[in-house]
């Protein structure tokens, strides 16, 4: 699951640490596992992962900054070096395709629109993600040192910590992912209590920057919380933007579609030019079985942002619910630009073989199909589909051509 608005905000957030870290920020991609443990951890290169119980404690900018610190130091320190190494047994292999899974799995579930990739417990192999006394030590002081280049304050890194006190003490079933895969200490604590009050502690964000931070929160607890966690973080007195927001969406979960549909107007109402509002209010629709008003919606949302890849998903899997030949043909225009735009999309893909299937084209069907398996993980099906679509397509083709790298990645990534 991906959504755009999401993931333009940790962009907002992150960048400014990568960058004074040294790295591009094209270059690292941070994912969100949709689990309500407290958890962080890097793997398989520049990937940051972080799981929607952490995203949904932490209160401030700079507290999630400080996460991202600490991750991006494991990734400067080279620490995930010798994870990777110890992750080429069958164990490793099976969470190596948790993170190809992670990173590329996308959009189509009726239950969030966020960038969301699937897990469970077990996911995160604790013991090949935990780090060493050593490490950890390492990644804070190059995480404080980023965040103070980064005008954040660093003073937050402990803040975070502060929340897994204790932890320590308790036996491993009962601690926190995160203090299990980032080992506390009382040394370390003080260390980084000296180090922090010697750097500049920052201006704070922007009020730009938590306007979409409070955005993101909302959303996340909007989609992945309780109702009684929606109202006790929402009360009834909160007038905010971002209290409309959380309740629109729980209102959506219900299902209300009312008053969803209702408090949606309300927040375009307010904000006619976001792009994000009508997008939202277009699923809201397509996924209570209004595809006509969800495609004027999505519509809208791409006319203000019209190279937005996760936008353009959302209008052709509209126009792929009017189940009409012409809306067919659309789709498959839309959904092949928004593949052209973001190529780790499964479910793009996944839209495009149907609008394919749809207009008759078997051989471009199963190209999409291979590439949706491909990067779902499923090798042995994408080999198999692209061999079908290699016998489908005029060979020599850019088609054909795809189908036979398609063949070459799968064949490679089963040996």
């Amino acid at each position: 699951m991906r959504d755009a608005e999401v993931e333009r905000t940790l962009a907002r957030i992150a960048n400014p640490v990568f960058r004074a870290a040294g790295l591009n920020p094209a270059s690292v991609h941070v994912y969100i596992v949709n689990d309500r443990e407290l958890n962080a951890f890097v793997a398989g290169g520049q990937n940051i992962f972080l799981f929607t119980g952490l995203l949904a404690r932490l209160e401030t900018i700079d507290q999630l900054r400080a996460v991202i610190a600490h991750e991006t130091g494991h990734i400067t320190g080279g620490h995930q070096a010798r994870r990777d190494q110890a992750m080429k047994g069958a164990r490793g292999m099976a969470l190596i395709g948790m993170i190809g899974a992670a990173a590329a799995t996308a959009g189509g579930s009726p239950t969030a629109g966020l960038a969301i990739a699937s897990s469970s417990r077990q996911a995160a192999e604790r013991s090949m993600l935990a780090h060493n006394r050593a490490e950890e030590a390492s990644a804070d002081q190059a995480g404080i040192r980023y965040m103070a280049a980064a005008g954040s304050d660093p003073a937050a890194m402990l803040e975070v910590l502060d929340l897994f006190r204790g932890q320590e003490a308790l036996m491993p079933s009962r601690m926190d992912p995160y203090a299990l895969t980032h080992p506390l200490w009382s040394e370390r604590i003080a260390l980084l209590e000296q180090k922090t009050a010697a750097l500049p502690h920052g201006d704070g964000p922007s009020p730009e920057d938590v306007y979409w931070h409070d955005r993101m929160v909302a959303k996340i607890t909007g989609f992945l919380g309780r109702p009684s966690e929606v109202a006790r973080r929402y009360p009834a007195g909160d007038g905010s933007e971002a209290a409309t927001l959380a309740r629109a969406i729980a209102a959506h979960r219900r299902p209300d579609p009312a008053r969803a549909a209702a408090l949606a107007d309300t927040l375009i109402a307010a904000r006619p030019e976001d792009a994000y509002y009508h997008e939202l209010k277009g699923q809201f629709l397509l996924e209570s079985g209004q595809a006509g008003g969800a495609v004027a919606a999505y519509r809208e949302a791409v006319a203000l942002a019209p190279d937005e890849p996760l936008i353009l998903a959302g209008l052709g899997r509209a126009l792929l619910n009017l189940e009409d030949g012409a809306a067919d043909a659309e789709a498959r225009a839309v959904l092949s630009r928004s593949a052209a735009l973001d190529k780790a999309n499964a479910g793009v893909y996944r839209d495009l073989a149907l609008a394919e299937a749809r207009l008759g084209d078997e051989g471009a069907a199963s190209l999409a199909t291979a590439e949706r398996f491909v990067l779902e993980g499923r090798f042995a099906d994408a080999e198999r589909h692209a061999g079908r679509a290699a016998g489908l397509l005029p060979a020599g083709s850019p088609g054909w051509l795809q189908a036979q790298d398609v063949i070459t990645v799968a064949r490679r990534a089963q040996k």
